[in-house]
Parts: structure tokens; C-alpha cells; sequence
């Protein structure tokens, strides 16, 4: 009987300090797109995709023109960002730096947007 209860009690103190590891983890997630300080944003077919993106600062969002038109990559503000003509198959990056919504367009194409979301953690 006694050695029932030692292992009783081995046990218990086993699932206890399980149960205790599995409820300290981290489980924040990074953002998507945030984990490696770098994202992609495709321009297919008259779209940013995906239209929003949500990223850690310091982030380097590249966008890549698949579509067969020039495109732009301007921010709404006029001052954060603008990329100037994107041919088919160019490329056009910019790191951001600080924590905010960043609303873009295409100066080319009425209604083309997109919004990078950049949070600090």
C-alpha cells in the first residue's frame, strides 16, 4: 500500500509540474508577416494582395508587379512612401519603422489600395 501511494504522489507531482510548464508558455504569435522583418506584397490582376498586411516594425514589405501594367505604390499621405512606376515583374521595398496603419494606392489605377498595419509587438 505504501509503495501505491509513492508512486500516487511521483505521479501527481509529475502532471503537476506539466500542467504548470504548458500554462507559462509564451503563446504570443507574431504578426503576419512579422516573424522574419520581411513580407511580400503582389500586384496581380489590378489588386495588392493581400490588401492588408500586418507586420513588426522594422519590416521590409517588398511589393512585386505580376500584373502586365505599370503600377504605383503610394501612400495616402503623399509623404511616407512612393515608389514611382512599377513595370511588369519590378520590385519596390520599404522598411517600416514606425507603429501605425499606412493606407496606399496606385496612382495609376482608381480603387486599387492597400494598408500595412505595423504594430511593435
Amino acid at each position: 500500500m505504501k509503495m501505491f501511494n509513492f508512486f500516487s504522489a511521483i505521479a501527481f507531482i509529475i502532471l503537476a509540474t506539466l500542467f504548470m510548464q504548458a500554462c507559462s508558455k509564451n503563446n504570443d504569435t507574431p504578426p503576419v508577416g512579422g516573424g522574419n522583418n520581411t513580407d511580400t506584397v503582389t500586384i496581380q490582376a489590378t489588386q495588392f494582395l493581400p490588401a492588408t498586411l500586418t507586420v513588426l516594425i522594422g519590416t521590409k514589405v517588398t511589393w512585386k508587379n505580376l500584373d502586365v501594367n505599370a503600377h504605383t505604390v503610394t501612400s495616402d499621405d503623399g509623404i511616407s512612401f512612393s515608389s514611382g512606376n512599377i513595370s511588369p515583374n519590378g520590385l519596390y521595398s520599404f522598411t517600416f519603422t514606425s507603429p501605425g496603419s499606412y493606407l496606399y494606392h496606385c496612382t495609376l489605377h482608381a480603387g486599387m489600395t492597400g494598408t500595412i498595419q505595423v504594430v511593435s509587438r
